[in-house]
């Protein structure tokens, strides 16, 4: 199977390095100004793996093979779409059109995007997933990435079906060490998913880092009061239920909630958090403001998650 990862970002560049590392015939479409460095030089991945209970850490030069534009000639079986949720709208329409008869996996942050995509898409050609796996930063001349212990990466069509073409992905990943996960409900999930992403900064921005915002309790509330405020937003849009931390033990005592909520959040999660934030800023803003506005035009009260709107002015 051909495979193009579309995004050279870390989740792009860590999926294709880890496709590659097992077989596959992989291409990394990147940007003309990133053409050079990396057909020739590579790109420089320092890694902190804690896969299957074990902690590496190590540095490699990931060399894989390069394109800058879409033509249908090239004839990949799986693109694979990797960009920062603020660029989908301009990419669904460009992968739309040289894609020929290649499946599509969207996989990142999407709110309200499902409808676009659906828009420009022939119906059925495109799943989704979430890279929960891994994170990280850029680097210079590359990228830092870890690999979270219990990270999947979860997968599932539109439709809530498990076709042969999610579980073939499903396979592909599993032989790459991606700890694939098939979610009937991915949809749902994703929702959930966002929510998390959209928040965190707000909280870290507050607080100066992610390592002080993790020690202090009231923040941590928080963080909590203003997910459960998101979590009536997306009902209200008619998203279900997921068994995620923590929308899943909302019913526990406060005290118990943030303790647990503590111990989700380890010293390189943490590193990670501050790296998103550095390097994805855009990304967070328009992900913050896609729930606050949807909030207001669904008519929901969400005083937690509007008072980090002053927060929200980083880079």
């Amino acid at each position: 199977m051909k495979i193009l990862i579309f995004g050279a970002g870390v989740i792009g560049t860590a999926y294709a390095w880890q496709l590659q590392e097992a077989g596959h015939d992989v291409t990394l479409f990147v940007r003309k100004l990133r053409m050079v460095r990396y057909g020739h030089s590579g790109v420089s991945i320092t890694y902190s793996d804690n896969r299957q209970g074990k902690h590496i850490m190590g540095k490699t030069v990931f060399r894989p093979k390069v394109i800058d534009k879409l033509d249908p000639k090239n004839a990949f079986n799986l693109i694979i779409v990797s960009v920062k949720s603020n660029q989908w709208q301009d990419v669904i329409p460009y992968i739309s059109k040289y894609s020929a008869d290649a499946d599509v996996l969207l996989l990142g942050n999407i709110w309200d995007e499902l409808n676009y995509a659906e828009k420009h898409f022939p119906k059925g050609r495109f799943c989704l997933g979430f890279p929960g796996l891994i994170a990280g930063g850029q680097i210079e001349n590359g990228i830092n990435s870890f690999f979270f212990k219990k990270g999947h990466t979860i997968i599932g069509e539109v439709n809530g079906e498990v076709t042969e073409r999610v579980k073939q992905i499903a396979a592909i990943f599993e032989t790459s060490g991606l700890q694939p996960g098939i979610k009937k409900n991915i949809t749902d999930w994703m929702a959930h998913y966002y929510l998390l992403s959209a928040i965190t900064p707000g909280l870290i921005s507050k607080a100066g880092n992610a390592r002080l915002f993790v020690a202090n309790n009231t923040l941590i509330k928080q963080y909590l009061m203003a997910l459960k405020e998101g979590q009536k937003i997306i009902r209200r849009k008619g998203v279900k239920p997921v068994p995620l931390f923590p929308f899943n033990k909302f019913f526990l005592p406060s005290f118990i909630l943030v303790s647990l909520t503590k111990r989700q959040f380890d010293d390189e999660t943490a590193a990670s958090m501050d790296a998103h934030m550095k390097h994805g800023a855009s990304e967070k803003k328009k992900q913050y403001y896609d729930v606050l506005y949807t909030a207001k035009r669904l008519k929901v009260p969400v005083p937690y998650w509007a008072s980090f709107e002053k927060y929200m002015d980083f880079s």
